[in-house]
């Protein structure tokens, strides 16, 4: 029981929120199908290199036919790499990357060719020359024999180091390619386009590391530099995508944060963090349009009770956000009075009292409203103690007679109410307002019965009470 309650409420205009989700999710899938188009272009690109790097390997190849048929050096074969017509991105990486091992291999052996018909048809420069006699060095070699022999051998065992140390490195250097193509297959296709040629290089320096903690290395820097690429190319599509959303929601807060919102939402690395903001601006701005229909259902309930609602009750509700609302007399009909009985309700219907009304709150800039029973100033009878037991005669009358089905009236209106605060009865006296504040009935010279009573009230209807010294006491 209470008599003044506090509600959080909700109106959804099923339809609206229908078609906001779905502008909404039209601009994410527009941002989805850019990210697409970029992807799309980056293969086109791919396919231009490719086609580049195949133009230098006929190249190459007609340079190696010239010089084989010129001076019979051995075939250097150069690879023309093609893709199929629905190659993906991460196939024409691999194509572009192979083209580009193949021409620098084709480019190296032909050099080396070249340089072998040179050593080849250079004369030599200075025929030996005739031995002199034996120095005093050459009678000395018997005793540095043994020494030589020693170094050979000291150079040998070396040799054979640097030969198994190089086996070990490209046992090492193989595995660590097949690990490295691996992890390409499986994540390139998701990499940022930006850092492609990055994992290329990578890709180079490990095929060319010496030594084995150089191939850890480069490996280990290649499967970081392509975890970090992947994660940061799905997150820049994922917030591109909520970005564009999330600009298609401001449009339906206020004109006046509009403008800061998309500005922010344009700066910001991370749109999720202005969610919030945006969802509060937009529910700000559906507590000021919904205001209207939770008027309206609000008066539907009021009228249905033949409470004194006058014609403005929902443009006033809407836009000062403060009402008051007759309850309306008791029936002076003194035979209906002396069957009733004194301080008796028939049905609830009526209230104990006359003078009083219920003040209804919509705050401006949230989803609340907050009820009141109120009393007219000059209604009382002059007696502190008196006022007191009729006020909570009448809050216990609304709060077990009339505040239950106004609540179920306005939920039954597509309203949803929320009860955040209650005061008994009695806890506090009713507020007053100002004789000259409180609404008047549709005919103050003529009383009707209860039942008989028009629902609107006039051409004052239910006024807005709006001067704080006009409100009596707020208690």
């Amino acid at each position: 029981m209470s008599s003044s309650a506090g509600y959080g409420w909700s109106y959804v205009d099923q339809e609206a929120e229908r078609r906001r989700q779905l502008r909404a999710r039209l601009a994410a899938e527009a941002q989805r199908a850019e990210n697409l188009r970029r992807a799309e272009a980056r293969r086109a690109e791919l396919r231009a290199r490719l086609g580049e790097l195949n133009e230098q390997a006929q190249g190459l190849r007609g340079e190696a036919g010239q010089l084989r048929r010129a001076y019979r050096t051995a075939r250097v074969t150069v690879e023309t790499v093609t893709v199929g017509a629905g190659a993906d991105e991460a196939e024409l990486t691999r194509a572009v990357e192979r083209a580009r091992a193949a021409n620098a291999r084709a480019a190296q052996e032909l050099a080396e060719a070249v340089q072998d018909v040179w050593s080849a048809v250079l004369p030599e420069a200075v025929a030996e020359p005739e031995r002199s006699r034996p120095t005093r060095a050459e009678t000395r070699r018997g005793a540095g024999e043994a020494k030589a022999a020693a170094a050979a051998e000291a150079e040998a065992a070396a040799a054979q180091a640097r030969a198994e140390s190089a086996a070990r490195v490209e046992r090492v250097r193989s595995g660590a390619l097949v690990e490295a193509q691996a992890v390409l297959d499986r994540d390139v296709p998701r990499c940022d386009p930006a850092d492609l040629e990055r994992v290329a290089g990578l890709v180079r320096a490990l095929r060319a590391a010496a030594t084995v903690p150089e191939v850890r290395a480069t490996l280990t820097d290649l499967a970081a530099l392509v975890q970090h690429s992947v994660g940061r190319r799905a997150r820049d599509e994922e917030r591109a995508e909520l970005r564009a959303a999330l600009a298609e929601l401001v449009r339906e807060a206020e004109p006046d944060e509009r403008g800061r919102l998309l500005a922010d939402l344009a700066a910001a690395e991370d749109p999720a963090f202005l969610r919030p903001a945006v969802e509060a601006a937009v529910a700000r701005a559906d507590a000021r349009r919904n205001r209207v229909p939770v008027a309206a259902a609000l008066a539907e309930v009021l009228r249905g009770r033949d409470y004194l609602v006058g014609e403005d009750f929902e443009d006033l509700l809407a836009a000062e956000g403060e009402v008051v609302v007759p309850f309306g007399d008791p029936d002076p009909d003194p035979e209906r009075a002396g069957a009733v009985g004194a301080g008796e309700v028939e049905d609830g219907d009526e209230p104990p009292a006359a003078g009083y009304g219920l003040r209804l709150v919509l705050a401006p800039d949230r989803a609340t409203l907050s009820t009141a029973v109120v009393r007219r100033e000059d209604a009382g009878t002059g007696d502190a103690w008196q006022d007191e037991e009729q006020d909570e005669s009448v809050q216990q009358w609304f709060c077990e007679e009339q505040l239950p089905a106004i609540e179920e009236g306005v939920r039954q209106q597509g309203v949803r109410l929320e009860r955040t605060s209650a005061m008994a009865p009695g806890a506090m006296a009713a507020g007053t307002v100002p004789g000259g504040s409180w609404p008047q009935p549709p005919s103050a010279a003529t009383p009707r019965r209860r039942g008989s009573r028009s629902k609107r009230s006039g051409a004052t209807g239910a006024a807005a009470v709006r001067k704080p010294q006009e409100r009596g006491r707020e208690r």
